[in-house]
Parts: C-alpha cells; structure tokens; sequence
C-alpha cells in the first residue's frame, strides 16, 4: 500500500512541475469569439462563468482543464491527449489537450493555452458536426483563477450565464 501511494504521488509531482495549480475554490469564464457567429446567434453563445472546487487530482489528470470540467458531463464529452510543457520563460507551463462529444459526431475540437498556479487561459477551437445554423467553428477562451478555499461542494458548479 505504502508502495502504490509513492508511486501515485511521484506520478502527480512529474504532472505538477514548478507550476502546479493550488487545490481550491477557482472562477472560470467560458467567452465566445463572436465574429464568425451570425448576429442571429449570437444569443446562443453567451459568457458563462462558473466557480468550482478543484483538487491536485482535477489538476494531475487534466479535468480541470477539459471541455467539460464536471464528472457528470465527463462522458459525453471526453477531452484527451493532453500535452503539458514547461515555457522556456519559467512562467507557467504550455498546455494542449483535444475533445470530442458524442464521438466526435456532434462536436470536437483542440485547446491550448498557458497555466500558472493561480490561473490559466486557453483558446478552445471548436467545430460542429454538422454545422449548426450556419455555425461550423466557434473559437472560445477559457480563463480561470483561483478564487481561495473551497465554498462550492466538487461537483457543483454555481453557473452564472451573461
């Protein structure tokens, strides 16, 4: 048992680096890149933010940077093949990760961005299959930062819509 939880932590330090997320209450906002949407749907699209209790396994395991960061949407909406990289600059670290919903038949896509301990941006590019009213690809980005001890329960998000 001692062994296995050596091995769980050493694994979770290599994901950390320098740069690991503190664990804790953080706000996310969720914004749409509005130019390529037609003014007509552009109430589809509103801002979103939303704060979340995050731990060092949401971070370790890429969750609290995926497409959809609450476990029950996890499985509609898988994101994969992260990629995380120190920058040369020692500010945080460069992130790059995939997504697909529904098998990629309705929605799939690829993110990147930059993360520091107490905040992260990334640009999500998104293309719909098929196209929704004309929209084919949205581009979003998603920025987060650690707000303080947790208030919200893990899985819960308090979603506030703009």
């Amino acid at each position: 048992m001692l062994v296995r939880h050596t091995v769980v932590a050493g694994a979770l330090a290599l994901c950390f680096g320098a740069s690991a997320q503190t664990p804790g209450e953080w706000k996310y906002t969720i914004a749409t890149d509005l130019a390529k949407v037609p003014a007509d749907m552009r109430l589809n699209f509103p801002t979103i933010t939303f704060a979340v209790c995050r731990s060092e396994a949401d971070f370790a395991s890429g969750r609290a940077f995926a497409l959809q960061t609450l476990a029950s949407s996890e499985a509609r909406c898988p994101s994969a093949q992260f990629v995380r990289t120190p920058n040369a600059n020692g500010k945080g670290d460069a992130l790059s990760f995939t997504y697909a919903c529904d098998g990629g038949s309705t929605l799939s896509g690829s993110a990147s961005g930059r993360v520091e301990s107490a905040k992260f941006a990334l640009v999500l590019n998104s293309k719909y299959v098929p196209s929704v009213n004309g929209v084919e690809t949205i581009s979003q980005t998603m920025t987060a930062s650690l707000v303080g001890p947790c208030k919200v329960k893990p899985d819960a998000d308090l979603l506030k819509v703009q």
